[in-house]
């Protein structure tokens, strides 16, 4: 061997920085999707929660007015687990509801555990009805009997009439009425229209309905989980959500801790941020679907 001539020299068994920082941005790129793959599925998983919970939520009002022929108060939302009276429906003698505005499921009176007054994400189900009132005739839904509607018959004329239940004055269909006479009969249509809540989509402006009143339509109730972001509804500490991140335009009528909204908002999925975020999920049966239901509805020929 040539003396002049050096072996080649041996690559050290260390990495570059160069190096080093390629494989760190890799790792962390492969973290980060990893993480929001994660963050998707969970999120999935608790609406899926979430829709079981208002549906079961659901069934039992039903299974509450098929016995007891009325819808029951809200609770109090802003009661902390515990406390006296969480999850007890806030209800006067009269029949009258006495926490309309901070409304949420009543665990207590329908027989549930808190956890299924809650949806996927610990928040309680905001809760909204008719109230009764303390005047007669009453066309609210929580006076007693309020949602017999067994007497009404299809082919009746007549306008509602008042009936005493319990010492509470409703507007119902009457108890006269016979096949015979049908000019003593009560129609459904007679009955619902003019009651229940207003509900709208996200595309109809103010004062157009999806559901209404006024057209038959109304809703007995609305049942709301106020999905991921919280915004709107109670937790289990009594503490009202203000949303991360915040409400978009059309989750602001659904929210609690305000009165009843002269329209509810039903609306598409849409968890992007701002103002076109809707990530509620609303139950709002009819009136007529919710007798049917609870087999109170009006007899058929």
């Amino acid at each position: 061997m040539n003396r002049h001539t050096r072996p080649p020299r041996l690559r050290s068994g260390g990495f570059s920085l160069l190096e080093v920082a390629i494989v760190l941005g890799i790792l962390g790129l492969v973290l980060t999707l990893g993480l929001q793959s994660t963050s998707a599925y969970f999120s999935q998983e608790r609406r899926k929660v979430s829709l079981a919970r208002v549906a079961a939520a659901d069934a039992a009002l039903v299974n509450y007015v098929a016995v007891q022929g009325r819808l029951p108060c809200p609770a109090d939302g802003s009661l902390a687990t515990g406390v006296a009276g969480a999850g007890v429906e806030a209800r006067a003698a009269t029949g009258v509801c006495t926490a309309m505005a901070t409304g949420v499921l009543p665990w207590v009176t329908l027989g549930l555990i808190e956890t299924e007054a809650q949806d996927g994400w610990g928040t309680r189900l905001t809760y909204r009805t008719v109230s009764a009132v303390a005047v007669a005739p009453n066309l609210g839904f929580t006076s007693n009997r309020a949602l017999d509607a067994t007497s009404c018959d299809p082919g009746g004329a007549a306008v509602r009439v008042p009936l005493s239940f319990g010492g509470q004055t409703v507007e119902t269909c009457a108890a006269a009425c016979t096949l015979a006479n049908l000019a003593n009969c009560t129609s459904p249509l007679n009955l619902v229209t003019g009651r229940g809540l207003s509900v709208r989509d996200a595309i109809a402006p103010a004062g157009t309905a999806l559901m209404s009143p006024a057209a038959g339509t109304g809703a007995a109730y609305v049942l709301i989980s106020h999905g991921e972001n919280r915004g709107g509804g109670y937790d289990a500490s009594g503490t009202l959500q203000a949303g991360t991140p915040a409400n978009g335009a059309l989750e602001g009528p659904n929210a609690n801790n305000q009165p009843v909204p002269a329209d509810f908002i039903d609306a598409p999925f849409n968890d992007s941020d701002g103002a076109t975020r809707f990530d509620d999920i609303v139950s709002r049966p009819t009136l007529m679907s919710l007798l049917a239901r609870a087999q109170l509805a009006p007899r058929a020929h």
